[in-house]
């Protein structure tokens, strides 16, 4: 297994705490970032609503991109594990360090959006956008705005942030549950994601990753041969279950879609074209904050300039393999033009 080694902030005086030793990246997970976040720009990409039933749509929403998300709740779990096991970080190191990765760049995004679209609406040019995402749907009031900002009650106005509102949320539930409650097994967590309580299944994801890092760590994942094995088999299982054959629980579905983007990166990490996509895995969050918006500028440009197929099989298919490139494309230039801004809208990843 191939590591490697990124630098990180050092405190200047006293001794390196944990939250700030050099943490290893590992390329398979890496290229599990960059799966799982095509995945989610296939969840996300526009497509007419009848044609959400068809073939195509279904299998690659329902099926094979259905655990994108819980798939980086869990790489979270994962990665967090060492530290919020730690009995030498206190919980003042650990909430720094998640207001730093969490909480600012989820302020940071929802705070920037949030100023342009009401800049919009006090300019009376919302009108043109309606009909591209739920961004106009904020009112020029203090209860409204507040509720976007921070997504209570609705989804945050950067949509696609609930996840990092949940996680914020999750990492400190985390952190009591691990160091004040009896070591449980994996089973009743598991349970959780059959719970109908808001983020009582983003948390259950988070612990299975976490209990992950023990059970599976970087050396022993599988071989390429039975990962490709699993990936074949999980979408010869998909067309079956497109269908009609069967119906898998949802839960079970997320969990299989996850596993298979897992399975996928340990399959082409090691492929010599394929295997270079790992490199992106430090931009994957600034996609994730940024591609909804592209979305919805791609679509009003496609509308204006009267072009046919919007929301139709192609355009399901080709705007992914537009926005992944162009938002990558974004994120090292404004790396290199003011790496202290991508920190600060990364969280430092």
């Amino acid at each position: 297994m191939i590591v490697v080694r990124c630098r990180t902030h050092r405190p200047r005086r006293g001794r390196i705490s944990e939250t700030h030793m050099t943490s290893p990246r590992y390329p398979v997970l890496d290229q599990l970032r960059v799966i799982a976040m095509f995945m989610v720009l296939l969840v996300h990409s526009p497509v007419n609503e009848e044609l959400w039933t068809t073939p195509v749509v279904s299998f690659l929403q329902r099926f094979i991109a259905v655990g994108a998300v819980p798939a980086f709740f869990m790489l979270s779990g994962y990665l967090g594990a060492r530290k919020l096991d730690s009995r030498s970080i206190s919980f003042r190191e650990y909430s720094l360090e998640k207001i730093r990765t969490l909480v600012i760049p989820f302020l940071f995004w929802n705070l920037s959006v949030l100023s342009l679209v009401l800049l919009i609406k006090i300019l009376g040019l919302d009108s043109g956008f309606r009909g591209q995402g739920a961004y106009f749907d904020v009112e020029l009031t203090f209860s409204s705005i507040v509720s976007a900002m921070f997504g209570i009650g609705r989804w945050p106005i950067v949509f696609q942030l609930w996840f990092l509102r949940d996680l914020i949320v999750v990492v400190f539930l985390a952190f009591f549950i691990r160091r004040y409650l009896p070591k449980i097994p994996l089973l009743p967590w598991l349970l959780l994601l059959l719970v109908p309580v808001p983020m009582a299944s983003s948390l259950g994801y988070y612990l299975l990753g976490h209990w992950m890092r023990e059970s599976l760590p970087p050396d022993k994942f599988p071989e390429v041969r039975g990962s490709v094995l699993f990936c074949v088999s999980w979408i010869l299982l998909g067309i079956w279950m497109t269908m009609g054959a069967f119906v898998v629980p949802y839960p079970l579905l997320q969990i299989g879609s996850a596993a298979f983007a897992l399975m996928l990166a340990i399959a082409t990490v090691s492929t010599p074209w394929l295997g270079r996509l790992s490199v992106l895995g430090p931009a994957m969050f600034f996609v994730y904050a940024t591609h909804s918006l592209l979305f919805t500028v791609i679509g009003k440009m496609w509308q204006v300039s009267g072009l046919r197929g919007y929301g139709s099989i192609f355009c399901y298919l080709i705007v992914p393999l537009i926005v992944f490139p162009l938002c990558v494309g974004a994120y090292w230039v404004l790396k290199a033009l003011s790496p202290r801004l991508i920190a600060l809208a990364t969280g430092g990843r």
